[in-house]
């Protein structure tokens, strides 16, 4: 039988899917022999309590401010944003940096309004950690009270934590099953820099684009 190009294409795809899923299979089961770190899901507790609190709210508007302000108070965006960039980051001027922070800020607040506004009226509670190192934690979620048969109810919601040295702890990242936000986000920006001649006339255009999407 003679294979297309579009269906030799499509196998290609396939194969990279299953070595990305046995590869993301296996670093998962590598991560999983590292030991809990009890203050990092002590401190995505309550995160977590008032989280649970602020999805309770009734009208959207309440919620929405609640999460920003959860956002405000335990994830260190700066760090977020400058992840984002990947190896751009390096070129990225004083005046740029300027500009392109608070904009990450809003833009990710926004999303993690969206998602949490997804588990509204559910109950998310610490399902174990695993301690990739002493400064890089991630703290695993569940909701509690998903109704049988719901798609939560086998959801991980992940909480990626950075310690400091001096101890003090912040959110720096969030997925679920293996999918992360600010992964998705570094692909999605170092496209658009790419994309717009790299450098700073790329990151200009990530700038102008961030500022189309969070309407300033």
């Amino acid at each position: 039988m003679i294979r297309t190009a579009r269906y030799q294409s499509a196998l290609r795809l396939s194969r990279r899917r299953i070595i990305a899923s046995a590869a993301l299979a296996l670093a998962l089961a590598l991560m999983g022999v590292a030991r809990a770190d009890q203050p990092a899901e002590e401190f995505v507790g309550r995160v977590l309590e008032e989280a649970n609190a602020a999805l309770s709210a009734v009208s959207e508007g309440e919620r929405s401010d609640a999460i920003e302000r959860l956002v405000d108070a335990y994830a260190d965006l700066d760090r977020t944003a400058v992840f984002a960039l990947g190896q751009y980051a390096r070129q990225l001027t004083a005046e740029q940096r300027q500009a392109y922070l608070p904009l990450f800020r809003r833009y990710a607040t926004t999303i993690y309004q969206s998602i949490l506004a997804e588990y509204q009226g559910e109950q998310l509670q610490v399902a174990g950690s695993v301690d990739r190192s002493a400064r890089d934690i991630i703290v695993n979620s569940r909701i509690v009270n998903a109704a049988a048969g719901s798609p939560l109810a086998n959801v991980t919601i992940h909480w990626r934590v950075y310690r400091a040295p001096s101890g003090e702890q912040a959110i720096i990242d969030a997925g679920a099953d293996g999918v992360w936000l600010a992964i998705e986000q570094q692909s999605q920006f170092k496209s658009v820099i790419a994309n717009n001649g790299g450098g700073a006339r790329g990151i200009d255009a990530l700038i102008a684009d961030l500022r189309t999407k969070v309407g300033a």
